[in-house]
């Protein structure tokens, strides 16, 4: 997908910290704060958006116990957005479903191979819990927000990262997703390596403001908000001519201000 499963840009001598700092108009922001704004191209990287909202609610919480769903090798590959948590946690788990992918050492204090719905993780003891680009491959979404409730404590929360099924680079993957072409036009766009670093089966059925509402409300005993964001948008996917598609598309949103039919979703959702 778009802005999130390219290969992070080298580092070089960035800290934790410099990842985070902000950058663009409304980087500074809370979530709270994004809530109300029109998020285009005024956000540097949605890593570093979701970094700093957990690290905001650890702050405010004190000794927070941290969930990491999907920590895999980081955020979009960048493990120093998860370093940057780190100091913030009282303690820190995580979990990855890949059993071929492994966190560094030195970052959780436990961490096991697991899907959220199977993981063997205390009831009712997460302060804050958070994944990036993982809804969209849940196979299925009750299952998954029950445990997520389940090992959250009343008041705690859970930030998400996901593509906004809505935005129309999203429904494009979906359609080639569901006619089995995705990964060919994959290795045409990007090329063959891209393809063999390709990421964890999508699902896209938990990825829409409705999907997930109705989850929440089936689940029951949830509350969501979510923010609407795009930073640059699919422009690496669409090459040669389609870049003319790109820009006049950019100009749309900048001319028509709709919240809902920007690229990426940021959710927070609140354990009663």
């Amino acid at each position: 997908m778009p802005e999130s499963n390219q290969p992070s840009p080298p580092t070089g001598s960035r800290s934790p910290e410099d990842l985070i700092a902000p950058a663009k108009p409304h980087d500074h922001k809370s979530f709270d704060e994004l809530l109300s704004c029109y998020n285009f191209a005024n956000i540097s990287d949605r890593r570093a958006v979701l970094t700093r909202a957990v690290i905001q609610e650890c702050k405010d919480r004190g000794n927070a116990a941290v969930l990491d769903i999907g920590c895999g090798r980081g955020m979009g590959r960048e493990i120093d957005y998860v370093r940057a948590i780190k100091p913030h946690a009282g303690e820190m788990w995580g979990i990855e479903p890949a059993e071929d992918v492994s966190p560094p050492g030195g970052i959780f204090d436990h961490f096991q191979h697991a899907l959220m719905e199977t993981a063997e993780l205390p009831e009712n003891h997460f302060d804050v819990a958070y994944s990036f680009m993982v809804m969209e491959h849940v196979a299925d979404p009750d299952a998954y927000m029950a445990a997520v409730q389940r090992v959250l404590k009343p008041g705690g929360v859970y930030f998400f990262v996901t593509p906004n099924g809505g935005h129309y680079f999203t429904l494009i993957a979906g359609t080639m997703h569901k006619l089995k072409i995705d990964e060919w036009v994959l290795r045409l766009v990007q090329g063959k390596t891209a393809v063999e670093d390709y990421h964890y089966p999508v699902q896209y059925k938990f990825n829409t403001a409705r999907q997930i509402d109705r989850v929440c409300d089936r689940v029951g005993g949830l509350e969501t908000d979510l923010v609407y964001m795009e930073a640059e948008g699919p422009r690496s996917y669409m090459k040669g001519p389609l870049i003319l598609l790109f820009h006049l598309l950019a100009w749309k949103r900048r001319v028509i201000k709709s919240k809902r039919a920007l690229l990426t979703i940021v959710g927070r959702t609140t354990r009663k």
